[in-house]
């Protein structure tokens, strides 16, 4: 396995560079030794696809474990491992937990995603993956990769500081010739967007897809006002006479993302959280996406009685209500929490899709997260703006990361790709830099403001919030915490560590709960809360992944 007993490695591969090949030979050798390995995944929408492709090097070594097995499944894998039955495991973070005999190695795939990261509301132990990976393989010497073509900055840093091995895989791999020859002859295809180029006599290599940024401004300002942009329609229209496919991507579910009074200025919010709901046209309702509280949508509005209601922003279903109206005849496909509720349905979109069933695959974020599709040519981005705004101190690297994971999704095969992203700020960095493929760029911007605002790597986080039914009792609560934290800090002398707030949480009120939060920022602010009683509505969460 290389470097030696409890190492760590970043593979930094650019999208479609090779990463899986190279988990599936260190899997090999690690096989071969006659011990065992994990593979994680980020969602469980992507377990069937990588089993698949694990399997078929292992076949019969392989287990999948996830949360949608029965309990009669669970156990089954849960004694074969233990057994030594197994030799790959494959699942989402809960699969670290499987019980193998001599676990040899770890891959965390897309170890940037923060679906590895167990945060309240779920129960304790709010734990990060990548953490316990890292102990698991401290302790039982073996090997851990960490896999990403958009590492999160901290790892990142970690492997400029030395902590940890880099591994640069900066070229997108088409394969070996045999194989490319083959696929040719069988899809009759030729490249049509940029030539493949040879780095050795048998290795080819093909470029990252064209990006292109549409200012929606600029769209607005011609008399365009539909959803999409006359780019991206030209291209959708190009890419279905060719019969090829594409992905259309949004961030938000629904078909519109509130409803709005053009009168008095009422916005349908939920009763629950206070947050505007999302109308969904295939249930005729209005929806919050945050507890499920579903009404009617209204025909006047409930404050002034005028008929004057209006449905803003765009979700799923408005993206495919668009494409049928402008392309009738196109086949469909949509992905969302709405179309794909349990891991089979999952499965299922994805299976029709890469059967040529569907030419068009409109989705949320499980469409970005590590699909391999060849024979995907165009990626359209609807709103590369969705989240950038947010009070969060990572809401510029989630951009960043989802822009570049989606747009990867083009130009996987051998007829090549194109992405088109759509955005009204085209000159934000983490915009910008995904467009170009440019995570060095992107990375030298973040660090930056990081290091002057005092956040991670520089710094850590521990957050606390208080989640109650009654608006006064959660502030009182968080109150309450700050006057014991600051003279904790006092008493203990950590001068290093400062306290933000009390202050509401961003998202104030969730399911009929008002959250108040308390953020500590120091080298090490869980030292200040080893004797701190948590009550019932105390939530402590150490690294957090968000601050909202």
């Amino acid at each position: 396995c290389g470097e030696g007993a409890g190492s760590v490695f970043l593979l930094h591969g650019v999208t479609g560079s090779g990463k899986t090949e190279i988990y599936l030979r260190a899997i090999e050798a690690v096989l071969e030794a006659g011990r065992q390995a994990i593979f994680l995944v980020p969602e469980i929408a992507l377990t069937a696809q990588t089993v698949r492709r694990v399997a078929a090097r292992f076949p019969g070594q392989v287990a999948i474990v996830h949360s949608g097995l029965s309990d009669g499944e669970r156990y089954d894998t849960w004694r074969r491992a233990r057994a030594g039955k197994i030799g790959v495991v494959v699942g989402p973070r809960s699969a670290l937990f499987t019980p193998l005999p001599d676990i040899g190695l770890i891959v965390l795939d897309e170890e940037h995603d923060h679906s590895y990261k167990q945060s309240p509301p779920f129960s304790a132990p709010h734990y990060h993956a990548r953490a316990v990976a890292e102990y698991l393989m401290r302790q039982n010497d073996g090997l851990l990769i960490l896999g990403s073509a958009t590492p999160d900055v901290e790892t990142y840093y970690r492997a400029q500081q030395g902590q940890l091995h880099y591994l640069h895989l900066p070229k997108r791999i088409m394969g070996h010739r045999a194989r490319i020859n083959a696929q040719a002859e069988r899809a009759q295809v030729q490249p049509v967007y940029r030539p493949l180029a040879e780095t050795s006599p048998d290795v080819l290599t093909i470029e990252l897809p064209l990006v292109q940024l549409v200012d929606m401004r600029a769209e607005l300002k011609s008399g365009n006002t539909g959803i999409f942009s006359r780019e991206l329609q030209a291209a959708l229209e190009r890419t279905l006479s060719r019969h090829e496919q594409t992905l259309l991507f949004i961030n938000r579910r629904g078909h519109n993302t509130y409803v709005f009074c053009r009168d008095c200025g009422y916005i349908a919010i939920c009763p629950r959280c206070e947050a505007p709901l999302t109308f969904h046209s295939a249930d005729d309702a209005l929806v919050c996406h945050r507890c499920g509280h579903q009404q009617a949508q209204p025909e006047r509005c409930p404050v002034c009685k005028s008929p004057r209601i209006k449905y803003f922003g765009a979700g799923t279903q408005q993206v495919e209500a668009a494409v049928r109206e402008h392309f009738p005849s196109a086949r469909l496909l949509r992905w969302d929490a709405d179309t794909a509720s349990d891991h089979r349905a999952h499965d299922d979109i994805l299976s029709r899709f890469m059967e040529r069933k569907a030419d068009i695959l409109i989705g949320t974020q499980m469409i970005a997260k590590g699909l391999d599709l060849p024979l995907v040519t165009l990626v359209g981005v609807v709103s590369a703006d969705m989240g950038i705004a947010l009070p969060d101190f990572r809401a510029g690297e989630r951009t960043f990361q989802l822009l570049t994971q989606v747009a990867g999704r083009a130009g996987r095969g051998l007829l090549g790709g194109q992405v088109i992203l759509q955005t009204y700020q085209p000159g934000h960095y983490a915009v910008a830099a995904a467009a170009q493929h440019d995570y060095a760029g992107f990375y030298a911007r973040e660090i930056a403001y990081r290091r002057e605002l005092g956040y991670p790597p520089f710094r850590r986080l521990a957050r606390i919030v208080f989640r109650f039914p009654k608006a006064h009792k959660a502030q009182s609560e968080a109150e309450r915490c700050a006057v014991w934290l600051r003279e904790r800090l006092r008493k203990l002398k950590m001068t290093g560590t400062d306290m933000i707030g009390p202050a509401p949480c961003f998202f104030q009120r969730v399911n009929n709960h008002y959250r108040w939060q308390i953020i500590l920022r120091g080298p090490n602010p869980a030292d200040a809360l080893h004797t701190l009683d948590t009550p019932p509505g105390w939530h402590i969460d150490i690294d957090p992944v968000d601050v909202l």
